[in-house]
């Protein structure tokens, strides 16, 4: 049970996406798996650079 959502307006806006909190909105992070730094694609925002709404990061590596 959660509570209900106000009705938008047609004019109203729609927020503008936050970014990523663990890239910095870049997209990419520095991982130092296998001891040697090396930049690779954000997997919390999955490379986009924005914040993804219940997004859980840790997925693909359960699936591999």
């Amino acid at each position: 049970m959660g509570y209900p959502r106000r009705a938008m307006a047609a004019d109203e806006e729609t927020p503008a996406p936050l970014p990523c909190s663990a890239c910095g909105g870049t997209g990419q992070v520095i991982s130092n798996l296998g001891g040697s730094p090396s930049t690779v694609t954000c997997p919390w925002c999955e490379g986009t650079g924005r914040f993804i709404a219940d997004h859980d990061a840790q997925a693909a590596r359960r699936e591999a």
